[in-house]
């Protein structure tokens, strides 16, 4: 293959190049996706069960604008303030219904005749501004929804037209749109977007800002620290071009393959620049000690840096089986970049340096004095049992924390709390209530106008309302309760419901025809009147506390005599719970086991193979321990750090087996093979390590708390990984001894 690659280096490099430019194409075709659906694969029950909800009733997601006033909304001007923006916000496509307190009835009585008129009459007089002020800070179908306590906040609710498979893409055209045309406009009024629809949005605006800042930044450290390293100018702009060409060529495969760009693929483009610079620097580092010879540094690094490629393969293939779309995804573009990043260094930039050869006084490499691992070196040779034995004691540390660690998914909590998004949430959450939903669907037994049925709905109602994390409830059982009083001469035992199902047939009736379209009861029951909707808003944001109050609202539901189900975002949230645990503990499996077999296989020793794998086994629990003790849960991030750490720690694993292989094929007794490996490789794989760590520590930077803690832990990880494969492997090597390697 070196013989091939120095005959044909002019046509490899337009082979490569051709390559590059035919993946980079398919840059225009990746598209942005952020929505909560986008986790999960078609077919899935929980979206299956979320899907049918939407087609019945319509979009339960809302983009909530919290509006703040200087005074009381009360007044004059700003009830005329609040108009012009609920006119302009109509203005902006998309939008099917708007709710608000301009548009929130009540129904009352004058004279023989029944009216459901909003609470804030079109007409507005200085003069009845005291009643206005009265009637809304006494109405209870407004706290906790639409108005503040003391009435200078404000909420209105945007729902979004369904757009199948774009619910995430008209998210962000619309709250792109208000903050172009409605925020400019109305700089007098403190507004703020969150809900649901903003989330998505939000999504997108943190992950485009992060990465338009993480990746330029990556660059800048790459090639401070190449160039330290390698002393070479023109070899650090040869590493960056490489990575660049690997970037681009995997994001223009990622198009090709039409796979979305979201929260979780978004890491991939910081992944593959830590990834695909490792194996350059082995091979340059080569170059450099070689003096300038790049058929000696293919000789020495080839097999090596195949066979971590590979493993490193197998570990994002891993990710494959996961349940979690987005993970899925990652796993193959991260595969692809792997792959990629192996080729253009043996093919496009062996090639270049045997047409470009750099002269000898050009580079000066950092000069590592050999006694620097000396020490590490006298501990293991006399106290090795001792080593591995602590390491083993850490471990099982490690594991006792990491199993008292919970699961959690809270998407809100992703968000840094200085972005947008969180201080919004924050504040609707104080001044308002809750801005999360949960949807639950009543099965009545004929039709919704049955007596019993409702009056178990109201009590159901009346104790959900007292759960302190439950702030409002939305159903059609308080408008059936105003008009049966208001038909009844507006006592208040009469606000109730009726007895007869005939009578609530025609209140029924009375609504459907007296509300306008955008307020209609309809997406409050089905089709067919057989089922009724109740729309919970509650605070409940993480999946652990979703879970356990979706089981204490089922409950409910059956302890008054209900069936029903729950629905919504919120469930789908709930199940990612269950998907992060499987896709953990399948990939993990899949990982160990697959590198473990092609390690037997490649250095054809089964003692080998499990050596190989045991310090890489145990290497992610020392990032578990660290999330437990700083107090995160796992999440999404934490499916991601154990898998990727693993196929990446057994990197160093690799090269210092096969370093100390060929030391012992030259009949090296093993206790000098480890000496002179130390000397040797330590230095190479603790600059790997540097930059590895380098680069996914950068993810602390970005607005994601995901990203954040997938920075702690891989660096924790990756450090110890280092430190195993210089102390704990060694430490196993001289305990066994030669004779199970030769």
């Amino acid at each position: 293959m070196i013989n091939f690659i120095q005959k044909h280096a002019k046509l490899l490099i337009v082979i490569n190049t051709f390559i590059i430019l035919l993946s980079a194409l398919g840059l225009n075709r990746v598209e942005l996706e952020y929505s909560q659906k986008s986790w999960f694969r078609e077919g899935d029950k929980l979206l299956a069960n979320y899907q049918k909800f939407k087609d019945e009733y319509g979009a339960d997601s809302s983009l909530i604008l919290l509006i703040k006033f200087r005074d009381e909304i009360s007044n004059p001007a700003n009830i005329e303030r609040l108009k012009q923006l609920e006119n302009d916000l109509w203005k902006i496509p998309n939008f099917v219904r708007i709710e608000s307190i301009l548009n929130f009835n009540q129904t009352t009585a004058e004279a023989d005749e029944i009216l459901v008129q909003p609470i804030i009459p079109d007409q507005l007089e200085q003069s009845s501004v005291t009643e206005i002020t009265s009637k809304l800070r006494n109405n209870k179908e407004i706290q906790n929804y639409l108005l503040s306590d003391d009435l200078k906040t404000t909420a209105v609710y945007g729902y979004l037209r369904i757009v199948k498979d774009q619910e995430s893409k008209a998210a962000q055209i619309v709250v792109a749109e208000i903050k172009k045309r409605i925020l400019p406009k109305y700089k007098d009024l403190d507004i703020k977007l969150t809900g649901p629809a903003s989330m998505a949005a939000a999504f997108k605006q943190e992950s485009t800002s992060d990465m338009s800042f993480l990746i330029p930044l990556a660059f800048v450290v790459l090639f401070v620290i190449l160039t330290l390293f390698l002393k070479n100018i023109f070899l650090a702009v040869l590493s960056l071009a490489l990575i660049l060409f690997t970037l681009v060529s995997t994001l223009g495969i990622q198009g090709w393959l039409d796979i979305k760009l979201g929260l979780v693929t978004g890491m991939c483009p910081l992944i593959v620049i830590a990834i695909c610079v490792v194996d350059l620097v082995h091979i340059l580092s080569g170059y450099v000690k070689y003096e300038g010879s790049i058929t000696k540094s293919l000789q020495h690094n080839l097999k090596p840096t195949a066979l971590t490629s590979i493993t490193t393969i197998i570990g994002f293939c891993s990710f494959l089986s996961a349940k979690l779309y987005p993970i899925a995804d990652l796993g193959k573009l991260a595969s692809i970049g792997i792959g990629l990043a192996w080729i253009y260094t043996i093919f496009l930039i062996a090639p270049i340096l045997y047409l470009i050869p750099i002269r000898k006084n050009f580079y000066q490499p950092i000069k590592v004095k050999t006694n620097l691992f000396s020490p590490v070196n006298n501990l293991l040779q006399r106290h090795p049992m001792a080593v591995v034995i602590i390491f083993l004691a850490m471990t099982a540390a490690n594991i006792d924390m990491t199993l008292s660690n919970k699961i959690d998914s809270n998407m809100q909590n992703y968000f840094a709390p200085n972005t947008e998004f969180a201080v919004a949430t924050k504040q609707f959450k104080q001044e308002i209530g809750a801005t999360n939903n949960v949807e639950i669907i009543l099965n009545a037994p004929d039709q919704i106008n049955n007596p019993e049925f409702l009056k178990k709905t109201d009590l159901l109602i009346a104790e959900l309302e007292k759960r302190e994390d439950i702030s409002k409830v939305i159903s059609l059982v308080h408008p059936l309760k105003e008009v049966n009083q208001m038909m009844n001469g507006g006592s208040l035992k009469s606000y109730r419901i009726d007895d007869d199902p005939k009578i609530i047939a025609q209140e029924l009736f009375f609504l459907e025809i007296s509300l306008p379209p955008e307020k209609s009861i309809k997406s409050y029951h089905s089709i067919d009147k057989s089922q009724l909707r109740l729309s919970l808003f509650w605070h409940n944001s993480s999946s652990a506390q979703i879970e356990k109050a979706s089981r204490e609202v089922e409950l409910l539901i059956k302890k008054h005599g209900l069936t029903g189900y729950l629905t919504g975002i919120a469930p789908l949230i709930t199940g990612l719970d269950k998907y992060i645990i499987q896709s953990f503990v399948e990939s993990m499996l899949l990982a160990t086991i697959c590198i473990a077999v092609f390690m037997m296989f490649v250095f054809r020793s089964f003692f080998i193979g499990l050596l190989s794998i045991l310090p890489n086994i145990i290497v992610p629990s020392f990032g578990a321990a660290v999330l437990y003790l700083l107090d995160k849960p796992f999440d999404t991030s934490s499916v991601l750090v154990f898998s990727i750490c693993l196929g990446i720690a057994i990197d160093d694993t690799i090269y210092f087996i096969t370093m100390i292989q060929e030391k012992l094929k030259q009949n090296t007794p093993i206790d000098k093979a480890i000496e002179q490996v130390l000397a040797e490789a330590g230095k190479t794989l603790s600059m790997t390590t540097l930059i590895l760590i380098s680069i996914f520590s950068l993810f602390y930077l970005g607005s994601f708390v995901p990203y954040q803690n997938f920075a702690i832990a891989t660096g924790v990880i990756l450090s110890f990984a280092l430190i195993l494969d210089l102390m704990f492997l060694p430490s196993l090597l001289l305990i066994f001894k030669r004779g199970k390697l030769s």
